[in-house]
């Protein structure tokens, strides 16, 4: 195991941030303690842009990121082919990974833009580590630090086993204050409450089933699952069935529809 250093000072200004752009400093700051000084953030792999601060910047710009990297991520719409989300997506434990292994954690399928993804050796970057955090509708996202080859190489897996449990709580209050200042945090139809059979008929929906193939599966008559469906579709307001699945999924009514 690598040589611990005491986090416990950055996690309580941590704590005691309410901007974005403090905490973005602690996180540095974090990053600079346990020698992996780079820090990043994505608070959606679904969304094209980066997070900005109040004053327009773009976070990476304040975690010292050069603004060619910055430009290939938006330019090039890195986050749909990031090896990092793919690993994300499934997992909540943090990990690390090496620059000059990138290949191997290419997503499956992964299009003719993986030539362009820019956190590889020839392009000075040496490896890090990844915290993945899963948010509200369905959002994943990451904090991670990264070093660079021309800095001393270090024990990515033994500073991770060192400082877990302070990453992860990092990673955590870090999006907890980028969330809340998210236009879109609290849609229409987030406080929906459905009833077992909604949730019922809507999983199934997303799962393709049609109103009488339903009917067949939980022994009802049709004109009883489009009551149901359409209570559901009031409640979310939502205009149509497939609209609502997605949104009650989102929302973690629907659980794992991967069966």
């Amino acid at each position: 195991m690598g040589k611990a250093v005491d986090l416990s000072p950055h996690i309580k200004k941590l704590e005691a941030c309410r901007q974005v752009i403090d905490a973005a400093r602690v996180l540095r700051d974090i990053g600079q303690a346990i020698k992996v000084p780079y820090p990043s953030c994505v608070d959606d792999y679904s969304a094209a842009k980066l997070p900005l601060i109040s004053d327009g910047r773009l976070l990476p710009e304040i975690f010292g990121w050069d603004k060619s990297f910055i430009s290939d991520w938006e330019d090039k719409n890195l986050h749909l082919i990031s090896p990092m989300g793919a690993a994300c997506r499934v997992s909540t434990k943090p990990f690390t990974w090496l620059a000059e292994n990138i290949a191997d954690m290419n997503p499956q399928g992964a299009d003719h833009r993986q030539k362009n993804w820019h956190l590889t050796a020839e392009r000075g970057i040496y490896g890090g580590i990844i915290v993945p955090v899963h948010m509200p509708m369905g959002r994943v996202g990451s904090i991670g630090w990264a070093a660079r080859t021309e800095d001393t190489p270090i024990d990515l897996p033994a500073v991770l086993d060192a400082h877990r449990h302070d990453l992860r709580h990092a990673a955590l209050l870090f999006m907890d204050i980028l969330y809340d200042i998210r236009p879109d945090h609290s849609p229409e139809g987030a406080a929906a409450s459905l009833t077992e059979r909604e949730v019922e008929c809507l999983s199934w929906i997303a799962l393709g089933k049609t109103d009488a193939e339903i009917a067949i599966i939980i022994d009802r008559s049709v004109p009883t699952i489009r009551f149901h469906l359409d209570n559901a579709m009031k409640k979310l307001n939502t205009s149509n069935r497939t609209q609502a699945a997605a949104l009650a999924s989102q929302l973690g009514f629907l659980g794992s529809l991967v069966r």
